[in-house]
């Protein structure tokens, strides 16, 4: 399951970050009658929160890093991710 998003016959560098991916076809949410029922509000709040984050600042970059990663079976999350503001 913690994969399932990973899996490189799906997704081309799957363990680069890359928000243009296009299809992106994750499994973050279920499928079929283990569905989210909020799957479809929590796209929209994230969409708006970070197309509001780049507007208000333009100058945000992120830093050239190595990402680490909370050891977890059920969620792939950062344990930080550095950015600059200039």
């Amino acid at each position: 399951m913690t994969s399932a998003n990973r899996d490189p016959e799906m997704f081309p560098d799957p363990d680069t970050f890359n928000i243009n991916r296009y299809p992106n076809l994750h499994v973050a949410f279920g499928a079929g009658i283990h569905h989210c029922l909020g799957a479809t509000l929590a796209r929209l709040e994230g969409q708006e929160a970070f197309k509001s984050l780049a507007e208000r600042l333009p100058n945000l970059r992120l830093e050239p890093q190595e990402l680490e990663h909370v050891p977890s079976i059920t969620f792939r999350s950062l344990k930080a991710l550095q950015v600059s503001w200039n």
